[in-house]
């Protein structure tokens, strides 16, 4: 009944679910609190036999089951779980064709796919509201190793959202420059004593009037990167507000306009890269790496990972990254941290009949044994074992986790190589002494348009502003329009919501 109910829903709200899936996959704004009920938990112990194994099936992005790497990891797995006493066959599914966070949700509501444990990346909300998904928190509570690796934006977003689980480091834009480069600035000392407004655009100056990059600074086409090192400096501390008594989202204060006005002087002076705008992630790493830009952000981890090893391909040792603060200012911290929700992560299908044995494998792949798997990948392939040591070979690097990124439970000290790089490392670190919660709320659907909107009217001004095309004051302009396209209806209901 939930599924017809669901493809019923699902024929009469395509067109504006796709519109506003994609615009809402990183930072979710989108509807009130599901009702499904709390499932009844007992141990996870003893499930299947060896004659009899439990079959559960698996669905994520860009896991293939013909890839032989998936097939070996399976297996491992499987054999890492009989050892435990919970035997599974664990069956691989393919993702329907399309983008991924589009046709997944729409393909799961209709009962095209029916996986057990299922990996989204937007769109789950609609699909949580039917029902159709497991709330989590028994199944978590009860839980040793999911509990034990997790981290505090982990516990937040699965206390306020418990349909969506995602062990991995918080999504954090860390600013990184060469070392080389770095350690080459007068400046460079002063932003490390004291990380202000001022001292980052005394860095940026004499990155340009040495002529050490064409633009000090570039991005990828969006201010995120950007907002990650500055917001907080400028007074955008979250993306909900309390200001004169009333709960205004940030992008329509005055703190705010002070940043557009701090942007539009770095494009001004030729300090932010004039191609921004139309810049993508590889043109932007591009330039990064040939040393057209000198400053970019990256995401904790993993990103860093990436920047640092193939910098120091292009560039050579010296060219090894450094982690940089966030600006200080009116406050202190990188971009905060939504956890209204997880943006991603997986779920478990409320009509699986093996409900026990879907959550067996995501604790077990948080387990010290688990955590081999999917951090250092096949034994005799990714890394070689002697005496309860790891050794990472060359073809370490071509692995990725297939469940949990995060670096939690895995026992760094017994690994000879580097998982990740000191620079990620470092970057990881950051990112947990400069963490900052969020203040959001999840919109009702019928307020989402408006939301959506409101963003893409941002999103005209702020660039109109920074490329000059329009001044500074234009932005009390935009308060006004922002208003009228819904800021004080969604106003109203963030009153109600955060009162």
């Amino acid at each position: 009944m939930k599924r017809l109910m669901s493809l019923i829903m699902v024929l009469m709200l395509i067109g504006m679910m796709l519109a506003g899936c994609g615009a809402n996959n990183d930072t979710p704004s989108t509807t009130e609190a599901p009702s499904t009920t709390q499932a009844e938990v007992g141990e996870i112990t003893g499930i299947g036999t060896l004659e009899a194994p439990v079959t559960v099936t698996y669905l994520c992005k860009d896991v293939d089951p013909n890839d032989e790497m998936v097939i070996a990891m399976v297996a491992e797995i499987e054999a890492g779980m009989a050892a435990q006493g919970n035997f599974i066959k664990l069956e691989i599914l393919e993702a329907p064709a399309g983008s991924y966070g589009e046709v997944v949700p729409i393909a799961f509501r209709t009962g095209q796919i029916t996986p057990d444990v299922i990996y989204f990346q937007g769109g789950d909300l609609a699909v949580a509201q039917e029902d159709l998904l497991v709330d989590l928190s028994a199944y978590i509570e009860k839980s040793t190793h999911v509990k034990s690796i997790m981290q505090s934006h982990n516990i937040e977003a699965t206390k306020n959202y418990p349909y969506l689980l995602w062990l991995a480091p918080a999504r954090v834009q860390i600013p990184v420059m060469r070392t080389d480069l770095f350690e080459s600035l007068d400046a460079s000392a002063a932003l490390l004593a004291d990380p202000s407004v001022d001292n980052y655009y005394a860095l940026f100056k004499e990155i340009k009037d040495k002529n050490l990059a064409v633009y000090p600074i570039t991005t990828d086409g969006t201010l995120n990167k950007l907002d990650s090192v500055f917001n907080h400096a400028f007074g955008v501390t979250t993306t909900i507000m309390k200001m004169d008594g009333k709960y205004v989202y940030a992008k329509a204060t005055e703190f705010e306009k002070n940043k557009l006005a701090f942007y539009a002087k770095l494009y001004k002076e030729g300090l932010l890269d004039n191609e921004y705008v139309t810049k993508q992630w590889d043109t932007m790493e591009q330039a990064f790496y040939e040393g057209d830009a000198a400053f970019v952000a990256g995401t904790a981890g993993d990103v860093v990972n990436i920047y640092n090893n193939k910098m120091i391909q292009t560039n050579g040792a010296e060219a090894e990254l450094v982690v940089l603060p966030p600006a200080k200012g009116v406050s202190q911290a990188y971009q905060s941290i939504d956890v209204t929700k997880e943006s991603r992560g997986f779920a478990i299908n409320a009509d699986s009949e093996v409900k026990d044995a879907a959550f067996a494998l995501l604790e077990f792949m948080a387990s010290p044994e688990g955590r081999v798997i999917d951090k250092l990948g096949l034994k005799d392939v990714h890394y070689t074992e002697s005496g309860g040591t790891f050794t990472l070979t060359d073809r370490f690097p071509e692995w990725w986790a297939k469940i949990w990124p995060t670096m939690n439970g895995v026992d760094t000290t017994k690994v000879n190589g580097e998982i990740i790089t000191m620079p990620a490392m470092d970057s990881l670190s950051a990112s947990s002494d400069f963490y900052f919660s969020d203040i959001n709320v999840i919109l009702p659907s019928e307020l989402i348009p408006l939301k959506d909107a409101m963003d893409k009217l941002y999103i005209e001004y702020s660039t109109d502003i920074i490329r000059g095309v329009k001044d500074i004051s234009s932005f009390d302009e935009f308060v006004t329009r922002w208003n009228a396209a819904g800021g004080d209806e969604i106003g109203a209901y963030l009153a109600e919501q955060l009162k």
